[in-house]
């Protein structure tokens, strides 16, 4: 395995400020190599068990493997010994892949990766380690010159959403997805992110509940995005903020708006 120079990547990459690192933090940070896919096994068992399905679908093995042999990315965060985060990144090759739902011409979708699956250990949760890989996971793809990310996450996934919309994620559509002959399919926000880049603070639009999916969707028909959570209820019971999405190069203005 190839390990991350986090220090590197934090001087490199101007979005890192958008997370905190504390002084004294000593997670390590891995690209896996391929022997290390099937180890993941108990990893992701702990996980399942520790999250309903509804929030989390796990990938057989076999599908891993694939994602790797066509040329995914397999990032962990290790405390010492023990992996404690993984992000799966796979292509968008697939003609059911996020891009293709999208809309993208074939160039862009060769432009495109997945960020299939992202966890954190419960112990682990509260050292923004979900924002960390996945900001880890787009600098490298930003290096590589690849232009979109894109991800899923449920509707009833506080964390998940907030830190995406942190990150700089649009929700930009809602469906059915992950369903098989014997699993019903859940239902996923389907986000985007032009890598490298901040959104513009815009004025909202319109606010929906999340659990609302038919008032999102209307909203998306009218090409709005989801772009943060407002007026939080619960983790069970918030607003998403619905604008029109506009990403900018001008990194520094925008960051300096931000609030850490």
């Amino acid at each position: 395995m190839q390990k991350i120079d986090i220090e590197n990547v934090k001087k490199e990459f101007y979005k890192m400020k958008l997370v905190n690192f504390e002084d004294d933090e000593n997670f390590e940070y891995y690209i896996l190599d391929r022997d290390y896919v099937e180890k993941l096994e108990d990893f992701f068992g702990v996980m399942s068990k520790s999250t309903s399905h509804q929030l989390y679908v796990r990938n057989p093995l076999q599908e891993n493997l694939q994602i790797y042999d066509r040329g995914g990315t397999f990032i962990a965060i290790y405390d010492k010994d023990d992996i404690i985060a993984v992000c799966i990144m796979d292509t968008c090759d697939k003609k059911d892949s996020l891009a293709h739902i999208k809309g993208l011409d074939e160039k862009d979708i060769k432009k495109s990766i997945t960020l299939d699956t992202v966890c954190v250990l419960p112990k682990y949760r509260g050292n923004q380690l979900q924002k960390k890989i996945m900001l880890v996971a787009e600098y490298l793809y930003l290096k590589n010159g690849f232009k979109y990310m894109y991800m899923t996450i449920s509707p009833n996934n506080y964390h998940s959403l907030k830190n995406s919309f942190d990150l700089q994620y649009t929700i930009f559509d809602i469906r059915q997805l992950y369903g098989t002959e014997t699993k019903n399919p859940v239902t996923r926000c389907v986000l985007e992110l032009e890598i490298g880049k901040m959104l513009e603070e815009v004025p909202e639009q319109y606010s929906v509940i999340n659990n609302d999916i038919t008032a999102q969707k209307n909203v998306i028909e009218l090409g709005f995005s989801g772009m943060k959570i407002i007026n939080v209820f619960s983790e069970e019971k918030f607003f998403i903020s619905y604008s029109k999405a506009f990403y900018t190069d001008n990194m520094n203005v925008i960051l300096e708006q931000k609030e850490f």
